[in-house]
């Protein structure tokens, strides 16, 4: 599971999630003030995270809006290409 925890402020140690917009997607984006890429898929977001995307963050508790996290902040994930690509529906394993 992804999530980052506030470092500082009045909500330290607060527990950040994957926000998940009204269209039911995540928003990864490159750079703070760039377009973002819509990912409807939870398990498509580190594969952007290895590649330097900050993810739209925030606490499911509160109603404040969502905070852009750098990759290096996000915990629950790995840099691994066979942990990226290994649970990925798509891969299949051919029959014997």
């Amino acid at each position: 599971m992804l999530f980052a925890l506030v470092s500082r402020g009045k909500k330290s140690g607060t527990r950040l999630l994957p926000h998940r917009f009204n269209d039911n997607r995540y928003h990864v984006h490159l750079g703070r003030k760039g377009p973002y890429i819509p990912v409807s898929d939870h398990r498509d977001i580190p594969s952007y995270l290895a590649n330097g995307y900050s993810l739209q963050m925030s606490d499911p508790a509160q109603s404040h809006p969502p905070s852009l996290i750098k990759p290096d902040s996000i915990h629950g994930w790995t840099t691994d290409p066979k942990d990226l690509f290994l649970s990925h529906p798509l891969i299949v394993e051919p029959p014997k």
